[in-house]
């Protein structure tokens, strides 16, 4: 698992990359320093994908695949997955295409590692 989480924090851009459970405690991190602690996003990161699950059902969507929050100073990028949540902070909007990428070629090996 922390080598997907190197791998995915070795994309340029990004400045986070963490596996959370579900109830929003960090499984494994991987971060530069000065970035933001994953440890004090982590609940509310559960909180926002929740919160986006219940708009897809409300909208009749199912299967919600990622969420994004664009901020001044960075994006932040949550997938949910089995029993986890995976969380990537990246220093802007310009890195979004590459964090994508990198996140969906990641998350098939990370998914798997849970298993």
């Amino acid at each position: 698992m922390r080598e997907a989480l190197q791998e995915l924090k070795a994309t340029k851009g990004v400045r986070v990359a963490a596996l959370l459970s579900e109830d929003g405690f960090v499984v494994e991190e991987v971060r530069e320093e000065g970035a933001p602690d994953p440890s004090l996003l982590s609940a509310r990161a559960a909180t926002v994908l929740g919160t986006a699950k219940a708009l897809g059902q409300t909208l009749g969507q199912e299967g919600l695949e990622e969420v994004m929050v664009e901020y001044p100073e960075g994006v932040l990028l949550l997938a949910p997955l089995p029993g986890h949540h995976l969380l990537l902070f990246l220093d802007g909007v310009r890195s979004l295409g590459r964090a994508r990428l990198a996140l969906k070629r990641a998350l098939p090996q990370i998914t798997e590692a849970l298993a």
